[in-house]
């Protein structure tokens, strides 16, 4: 009986022992985060600075296109709104704009490409166009508000990129090849 006794005084001591070891070597407990009740909002976040630049969000404009129609930019949320600075008397952009015809044509569900011509117009644009099969639609900026509004450069072509909830993400002036007009609208979308 002696020896029954000491045995179960042993089991629990080493049982008391092996409690405080874990005890001991718990992890500390971290505070439990607040959650405000349902009838407190959220705080907001800050609104994004508006502007052209990339991470900036680009201010609604409305453009009246050759075709009469109109170009909204609150319009295409949603979209990957790619826009073409350019002109007729500009060879590097006249070299470029089919491969944003072509952009336009095999993603239409997903891009919205805008060609917007620059003051001063020194062709008539429309006249210009017609020797083309163009799908994207066209626009000229009379009085250089939109492209004031782009932060247009004198350098064309230019070519701004825009997400799809209205943050721009691309703003530089160079001609762009398919390939690359690509991946700048695949780093729009996020």
């Amino acid at each position: 009986m002696k020896n029954s006794v000491s045995r179960l005084l042993w089991t629990l001591a080493l049982l008391l022992l092996a409690a405080v070891l874990v005890f001991v070597n718990l992890p500390e407990a971290k505070p439990v985060p607040q959650v405000p009740p349902p009838d407190e909002a959220p705080a907001e976040a800050e609104p994004l600075p508006r502007g052209s630049q990339p991470g900036e969000e680009l201010p609604d404009f409305t453009v009246r296109c050759l075709d009469g129609s109109e170009f909204s930019l609150s319009a295409q949320r949603g979209k990957v709104v790619v826009i073409n600075l350019w002109a007729t008397w500009c060879t590097p952009c006249v070299k470029e704009l089919p491969d944003f015809d072509r952009l336009q044509r095999e993603y239409p569900d997903e891009v919205a490409v805008l060609a917007l011509h620059s003051p001063p117009v020194t062709t008539d644009v429309q006249d210009w166009l017609s020797a083309f099969s163009y799908e994207i639609p066209f626009a000229v900026d009379e009085d250089g508000s939109v492209g004031a509004l782009l932060n247009a450069s004198t350098i064309l072509p230019q070519t701004v990129i825009v997400g799809p909830t209205g943050v721009v993400s691309y703003n530089q002036s160079g001609a762009l090849g398919y390939e690359k007009l690509l991946t700048l609208v695949e780093e729009a979308r996020g």
